[in-house]
């Protein structure tokens, strides 16, 4: 059976039910907000180089099933500087310059060099989201940054002269939305059983297996792997790795907690295991990262989870 025949059952089995999950149709949406500043920061360490400004911004209600947020970057710096990024399993749409991209989820650490001065202002799709929207298998993107398309329902040419034509990012998210409008697509079951899949996986530390995540769901491994392949990108148990990684981070950077204990709080059976996958992901041992992480801010790299 594929995940869209058994999409009503796992749904059934859900229990407590997400925010989005309620808001799944944009119909049900009766006061629609503007986008606004998002509040809190990511999930995460989040420590940026000097001459480096950052925020996000939160979709409008009718949007919000598809969009978690906008969000943009600008830098003036003397000297380059490293930002590294811990990604989430979600599908960015960037725009910079003259150049309009999808970004696909980056399964290893994304780190950018930043030189000069620079802006970047994007949007990112919660989970699953963007399929309806790319109308195809998602994981065709993992890894990959192509050039965006008529994806958004307008030309890149026309998205990119219309949003640095605003030098407020409030307003960008505002121009950028009234495209998203025009191209809603329909109703996406599955894309929306993986959207909120994922959002269980972040918020319930007792999903710590893809056997645990299927029994949950209602789906079978296979059929859940498939419904990730197709909608998300990555696999259960790429997510669920990640969000344990993302967690072990900002443990370790913004506590005194020891390598060994971080370890013990995410489950993990032994500490070479954690410190295997950490590595494997961030490419340093998690004792290197605290140094590095705990270091003064002017001599310290960004790590951080967009």
């Amino acid at each position: 059976m594929d995940p869209l025949q058994m999409s009503h059952r796992a749904r059934s089995n859900f229990g407590a039910t997400t925010r989005t999950s309620q808001s799944a149709s944009p119909v049900a949406c009766k006061n629609t907000t503007e986008p606004a500043p998002k509040l809190g920061k990511p999930r995460g360490p989040l420590v940026e180089p000097p001459g480096v400004a950052n925020g996000r911004i939160s979709p409008s209600t009718d949007v919000e099933p598809w969009v978690e947020h906008y969000w943009w970057v600008r830098w003036d710096v003397a000297e380059p500087q490293v930002a590294e990024v811990l990604s989430y399993p979600s599908v960015h749409v960037t725009f910079e310059g003259a150049d309009a991209r999808i970004v696909g989820v980056v399964r290893k650490k994304f780190t950018r060099r930043l030189t000069g001065c620079g802006q970047v202002f994007a949007l990112k799709f919660r989970p699953g989201m963007f399929r309806p929207w790319f109308g195809a298998p998602v994981v065709r993107l993992t890894d990959e940054s192509p050039p965006l398309g008529g994806q958004l329902g307008a030309p890149p040419t026309l998205l990119l002269r219309e949003i640095f034509a605003e030098n407020d990012e409030i307003a960008r998210a505002r121009l950028l939305e009234a495209h998203l409008r025009a191209r809603l697509p329909p109703s996406d079951a599955e894309a929306e059983l993986a959207r909120d899949l994922v959002e269980r996986v972040r918020t319930e530390r007792e999903l710590k297996s893809v056997a645990e995540l299927a029994r949950a769901s209602g789906l079978g491994i296979r059929a859940l792997q498939r419904l990730f392949r197709e909608c998300v990108g990555v696999g259960p148990k790429w997510v669920v790795r990640r969000f344990r990684l993302q967690e072990a981070a900002e443990l370790l950077a913004t506590t005194d907690q020891s390598v060994g204990a971080v370890a013990a709080a995410l489950d993990y059976f032994d500490q070479a295991h954690f410190v295997r996958d950490f590595k494997a992901v961030v490419g340093e041992t998690p004792s290197e990262y605290v140094r590095r992480a705990r270091a003064p801010s002017e001599s310290r790299t960004a790590l951080k989870t967009r």
